[in-house]
């Protein structure tokens, strides 16, 4: 594995471990597969994907990095059926839903009616947004499936749920910040100009100029999540170090959350 998805090397092979463990162990509890999640990202200083925010359920919303993996990378859903449909009967929801959202049916309402039913619930929660585009999201960050699907998702999810549209667009949002972290992190992007470049290219893509991610937004996902230095950051994005910053210890993944919202 070398480039763009080289970054995930550590992240996948401690899902692989983990979901090792669990499927061996035979454990059906949802709560203690999170619990183990966090110890092992607490070990290997892993942090769960994120923007600004970090919510009270962001390692609940982080087992779709074990569901993705395990059934597109190690097909465990088939070799342990009920076990895996336990343990992510959420995600397992959530797909069903994406997969109503993207039938070939021209009848919106129809495939609105179907999604929701799929989901159990009369309407779409803002939760419910953020849990189902980030399954798709974690699909393309390890390449089992393409930007292209990503955004045929949201668009469509936006002309289905209108009334979820600022909830849809907040993820478009975090994604162009995520993808230009990455690329930073990477080295895909080395300077200014090509970071305003791609910055752009997403936000066409994304289709509204209002998406784009200020710097300080890539710079806190760069550092939380890839654990970019603060000298290269300064190099190519339009932030300073707060005093001390070099000196201060990055937050672990497992520490109690401080922040209580929905974002991402």
């Amino acid at each position: 594995m070398t480039g763009q998805k080289g970054v995930y090397r550590k992240k996948i092979s401690v899902a692989i471990e983990i979901l090792s463990d669990v499927f061996d162990r035979g454990i059906s509890d949802r709560e203690k597969v999170i619990e183990i999640l966090k110890e092992k990202y607490d070990e290997y200083r892993i942090s769960p994907f994120r923007g600004l925010a970090q919510p009270e359920d962001l390692f609940d919303k982080e087992m779709a990095t074990l569901y993705v993996l395990g059934k597109y990378g190690m097909g465990i859903n088939e070799d342990y059926p009920e076990l895996f449909g336990r343990i992510f009967e959420k995600e397992n929801k959530y797909e069903s839903f994406i997969d109503a959202v993207l039938l070939g049916e021209n009848d919106e309402q129809k495939r609105r009616e179907l999604a929701l039913e799929k989901l159990g619930s009369p309407s779409l929660a803002s939760n419910d947004v953020a849990r189902i585009l980030r399954i798709m999201f974690t699909r393309v960050v390890f390449s089992f499936s393409t930007e292209d699907d990503l955004v045929n998702l949201m668009n469509q999810m936006e002309r289905i749920f209108p009334e979820n549209e600022k909830d849809i667009k907040s993820f478009k949002r975090f994604y162009i910040g995520f993808k230009l972290a990455e690329m930073l992190t990477t080295g895909e992007i080395r300077s200014r100009v090509e970071k305003e470049a791609m910055k752009q290219a997403l936000v066409l893509k994304m289709g509204s100029d209002k998406l784009a991610p200020d710097d300080r937004y890539v710079a806190t996902i760069a550092r939380k999540v890839f654990k970019v230095p603060p000298e290269k950051l300064e190099r190519i994005l339009n932030v300073r170090r707060e005093r001390g910053e070099t000196k201060k210890r990055e937050e672990e993944p497992g520490e109690a959350e401080k922040k209580n919202n929905s974002e991402q």
